[in-house]
């Protein structure tokens, strides 16, 4: 009986010490809580908190709608989220920093870095860390978990370059840059008013997803539909499912002299349900990062080509526009005409 007892004893010592080495600790060395950097299951994550040494932070939260916002103001840019969940998933540690590396990479640390924490869907803490420079070959991070003591080089592997630039805590470059983001159905009216041309200037009515009016803006008479092309202004109005700016100038030195000068093109979109989306764009000055600074006669140019500036958002933004994508919205009436070829073959 007492040897029984003796057999049992020691198998539940070698079971536990098989759960603690295998189990707990598995293959690795390093302590529990100081390589909990990746998080697997990104789907549960419901909020994500960063914050920088410039005392700048975001809070970014998935709403029930599975939309992310950020600071409970701006949806996010669907691709920043993404490239930053996809980090979160993929962090892989390379290896512990060195012990005759260990003080100076931790003094490093201090003073540049960024708190990186991490929320379930029910607001529970998964994990949190320091997210430092990067190694001196740029290809590894230093990191370090809020309790644990050592700091360590972590990665994604397949890519080559330093992780701290995907943890952004500025709020211009994660909210999302759509300008207009509606779907043929959900339109209404489109109206296009150029300050200099007002007999260019147009507005477009939907009557139905295939059934369209098209009228001169300057004498506000409907163009007569057997001159209209259907399948252009189809193609034009489909443009407004997707039209983004570049990026966010609210901070632009010039913003206020730029917004002194006239607008030479005003864009207004109504959704089916009254609400009103306006672009005022102006001419963006020629700057030594313009790429066309001369005509072919060699003459300056008078603005950039490339590129405009916009205000949004009922004038609360300031953006910066591309003619590359914005620019396909800049179609006079004369656009929308059939050809006379067109108009034979439909005779």
């Amino acid at each position: 009986m007492k040897k029984n007892f003796l057999y049992s004893l020691l198998l539940i010592v070698i079971g536990l010490a098989v759960y603690y080495f295998i189990i707990r600790k598995g293959n690795s060395t390093l302590p529990i809580n100081e390589k909990n950097f990746a998080v697997d299951d990104t789907a549960g994550i419901g909020k994500i908190f960063i914050a920088d040494m410039e005392k700048k932070s975001v809070t970014l939260e998935r709403n029930s709608n599975g939309v992310w916002t950020v600071n409970d103001k701006y949806e996010v840019r669907p691709d920043a989220i993404s490239l930053l969940l996809k980090t979160i998933r993929q962090l892989s540690i390379k290896y512990p920093v060195a012990t005759a590396a260990r003080n100076n990479v931790l003094k490093s640390m201090a003073t540049n870095n960024c708190k990186v924490e991490i929320y379930d869907l029910q607001n529970n803490l998964i994990t949190a860390y320091y997210v430092g420079g990067g190694t001196n070959d740029f290809n590894g991070t230093y990191m370090k978990t809020v309790e644990g003591e050592n700091p360590y080089v972590v990665s994604v592997p397949g890519f080559h370059g330093v992780l701290t630039v995907r943890y952004i805590t500025d709020i211009e470059q994660l909210r999302s840059r759509s300008i207009f983001n509606l779907p043929l159905n959900q339109l209404k009216e489109v109206s296009v008013y150029y300050t200099e041309q007002a007999d260019s200037s147009y507005r477009i009515k939907v009557i139905g997803v295939d059934s369209f009016q098209l009228i001169n803006y300057q004498s506000g008479k409907q163009v007569n539909p057997k001159l209209v092309s259907k399948d252009r202004l189809n193609l034009y109005l489909s443009l407004f499912r997707f039209i983004n700016a570049e990026g966010y100038e609210n901070n632009n030195k010039k913003k206020d002299s730029i917004l002194m000068q006239k607008a030479f093109c005003e864009i207004n979109v109504v959704d089916i349900r009254g609400t009103i989306y306006k672009a005022t764009c102006y001419y963006k000055p020629v700057s030594r990062e313009t790429l066309q600074q001369f005509s072919n006669t060699g003459a300056p140019m008078a603005h950039d080509v490339d590129h405009y500036y916009a205000t949004i958002n009922n004038g609360n933004d300031f953006v910066l526009i591309q003619q590359f994508h914005f620019g396909r919205l800049f179609q006079t009436i004369g656009f929308f005409y059939m050809k006379t070829s067109e108009r034979s073959n439909k005779n």
